[in-house]
């Protein structure tokens, strides 16, 4: 018992040592703990990052309002940086709609600001009646563009007054804010000119609008809820980033596949979630998509929820963590570790609630373990055993199955204590996941 003990102790610190191999992957903080009281926490209002013209011609000027854990207070003299976006249709809504959320991230340790960009298009009587302007929709993203990429030259070029480290900035949004978000992340300025060069032309390049700043930044990760890009052929492996989203599968202001906002063929093509989704799965890179079907616009989840699970997303990239995650209504479908053993991960197009690899049972085990799996069709079924640096020990299972749900069990007596991953392969689906062998 005592030899077990030593065992997961060492099994546990091996995982530290790779956790805590990040500055920021510190306990109880820039996650689910209140780290500091709001008594604790800095906050600026109404500072100015930059200025340029809005849709009717006038001269705008362009303001935020951001909050930090205090310096005398605050143990680390730099800390990670969310830059927040406000929802609103592009032609409404201000910083000060996603305080409480700016707040809330800085009492868990983060810097955090919420900026106003430029909002305003020929919306007609209202957006959904699709009596409006769909070049004036597709200005009025590119504004909103340009303005966020100056907030992040402003904070980049000042993040000594805050306390940012620009190493670790992160970009978040809400409806119109989460679509300024992923373009930002995502939408080179040669991209924009391939779908509408026009734009450039019209309002100025994106990387030299609004400010005078002209100082390059990274954004290391993307939250959008109910967000969507022109185009997924933006992502691409040279600039994919772990990216978190939010939708509802009813959702006709941004879709949640492709589709048109507000469903009017007359404005811009979008493609959503479960689109970005198919494209980090293809690209086996990490992300996470919380999806509520049937619902619709915002609205589906409450606003605790989008801050937990954001902080948790975070963290893990802060520690290093590389999973993809698929939540259905708060109930997990899939959660697949892209770890040490990434080689053996193969891509996927298959939802999870399809084919499912159940996690092994018990876990960790010795010397036995059962693990679960379903299929949904009759078809060719792999299922191996890898050890830590990604070779296969055993196949348990290669042959044509029938469609239903099978248990079979994995006998570890010939092999040493440690970390294993076990990974089945059914038709185009392929999922793997770890357990762990204790003698």
């Amino acid at each position: 018992m005592k030899v077990k003990l030593l065992f997961i102790i060492a099994i546990f610190s091996f995982y530290a040592n790779i956790v805590y191999s990040q500055q920021y992957c510190i306990p109880g903080r820039f996650d689910t703990t209140y780290y500091f009281s709001l008594d604790q926490i800095d906050t600026l209002g109404n500072v100015t990052y930059g200025q340029n013209i809005d849709w009717q011609g006038n001269n705008m000027v362009l303001k935020f309002i951001i909050s930090y854990p205090k310096f005398s207070i605050d143990p680390l003299q730099k800390r990670p940086f969310i830059l927040l976006m406000h929802g609103g249709g592009f032609y409404a809504g201000d910083k000060y709609d996603i305080k409480i959320p700016m707040l809330d991230f800085s009492a868990r340790g983060y810097v955090c600001a919420s900026i106003d960009y430029r909002v305003g298009w020929n919306t007609g009587i209202v957006p959904s009646q699709c009596l409006g302007d769909g070049y004036s929709l597709a200005k009025a993203t590119y504004r909103a563009m340009q303005d966020s990429k100056a907030a992040f030259r402003y904070f980049k070029a000042n993040a000594s007054l805050y306390g940012i480290d620009t190493n670790y900035m992160f970009s978040a949004g809400l409806s119109a804010g989460a679509v300024t978000s992923l373009m930002i992340s995502y939408a080179t300025q040669q991209d924009i000119n391939n779908f509408n060069p026009s734009l450039a032309n019209e309002l100025g390049l994106l990387d030299t609008a609004t400010n005078s700043y002209r100082n390059q930044f990274n954004i290391k990760s993307v939250v959008s809820i109910s967000g969507g890009l022109f185009d997924t052929s933006f992502i691409k492996l040279s600039n994919v980033v772990p990216t978190l989203m939010f939708h509802g599968t009813a959702d006709i202001v941004v879709p949640y596949g492709t589709g048109y906002a507000y469903n009017c063929t007359n404005y811009l093509q979008t493609m959503g979630s479960n689109e970005i989704r198919k494209r980090f799965r293809n690209l086996v890179k990490p992300f996470e998509l919380d999806y509520v079907p049937g619902a619709g616009h915002e609205t589906y989840y409450p606003l605790e929820y989008f801050q937990l699970k954001t902080v948790m997303f975070l963290k893990r990239f802060l520690c290093n963590e590389a999973r993809q995650i698929i939540i259905e209504n708060y109930t997990t479908l899939l959660d697949t570790l892209l770890g040490p053993v990434i080689n053996i991960f193969a891509q996927n197009e298959i939802l999870p609630n399809e084919f499912t690899l159940y996690q092994n049972y018990p876990n960790p085990f010795n010397p036995s373990t059962n693990i679960k799996y379903k299929i949904t069709n009759n078809t060719f079924v792999s299922l191996k055993i890898y050890d830590i640096l990604g070779k296969e020990v055993a196949t348990l299972i290669n042959e044509n199955l029938k469609q239903g749900e099978y248990e079979t069990t994995f006998e570890g007596s010939g092999l040493a204590s440690g970390i294993y991953f076990y990974k089945l392969t059914a038709n185009d689906f392929t999922d793997v996941k770890r357990m762990i062998l204790i003698k």
